[in-house]
């Protein structure tokens, strides 16, 4: 079986100021991965919730690792939604499937789906040492995953070397609002002197080999909706 791993992040900028609807998908099956960035009120959580949307109605097995718990906290209760420390045991469910996967090759493998939302607030709880391991198996995950249909949606008020082993095998990137210089380098290192604050719900698309995109975020036209079909895939 052949899985749809093309889902859409936003429309393009310039078009809509034409008043044309253009929209900008990611195919994970040919660039992998998903990292965002995007301070506080700048609509980050917005755009989650519009790409699990997508995801949630897709034969796929979805993981949402929220370490807040604030801004998901209607998932809470279902199998694959984790909170706080809770974090940890997604990643190594995640990593061990890999592994797993690996081992005994499928052709067909149901594709799994890793968001992470505040990776860096959840490493932050650690010492350095047990810091490094979740960022080892992080950067594997990563870097290995695309082989056997494991992709990771990272999302960050801040991007920061600090916290991401691995940044450059995140083929796609997304910065909105007004980024911070960290996040700039991280996400758009190439571009950086084309990026300029954005309002709420607009921004950056970086997908490589392609040129950098403005994009807006859509609006969700019925946010019950969409987190009915959420809650459905996660639990």
């Amino acid at each position: 079986m052949k899985y749809d791993n093309t889902f859409c992040v936003g429309v393009e900028q310039a078009a809509l100021t034409h008043g044309l609807l253009i929209p900008q998908k990611i195919d994970f099956s040919r660039v992998p991965h998903l990292l965002i960035a995007a301070p506080s009120g700048s609509g980050k959580t917005y755009l989650l919730t519009y790409i699990l949307k997508q995801l949630a109605q897709k034969p796929i097995v979805l993981l949402l690792a929220d370490f807040k718990g604030i801004d998901f906290i209607d998932m809470d209760g279902c199998k694959h939604y984790y909170k706080h420390t809770a974090v940890a045991d997604a990643l190594n469910f995640v990593f061990d499937e890999m592994q797993h996967r690996m081992a005994e090759p499928q052709p067909d493998n149901q594709p799994i789906y890793f968001c992470v939302d505040e990776w860096a607030g959840f490493l932050s709880l650690y010492a350095k040492k047990e810091q490094e391991d979740f960022k080892q198996k992080m950067a594997s995950i990563l870097m290995l995953g695309r082989g056997v249909q494991v992709f990771v949606i990272m999302s960050l008020q801040r991007a920061d070397a600090a916290y991401i082993s691995g940044r450059d095998n995140f083929g796609n990137c997304i910065g909105l609002g007004h980024l911070s210089k960290e996040s700039v380098r991280m996400l758009f290192a190439d571009d950086a002197d084309q990026i300029q604050p954005k309002p709420r719900g607009k921004g950056y698309l970086r997908i490589d080999g392609k040129p950098l995109a403005e994009i807006v975020v859509p609006r969700l036209r019925n946010m019950k909706e969409a987190m009915f079909f959420i809650i459905q895939r996660l639990c």
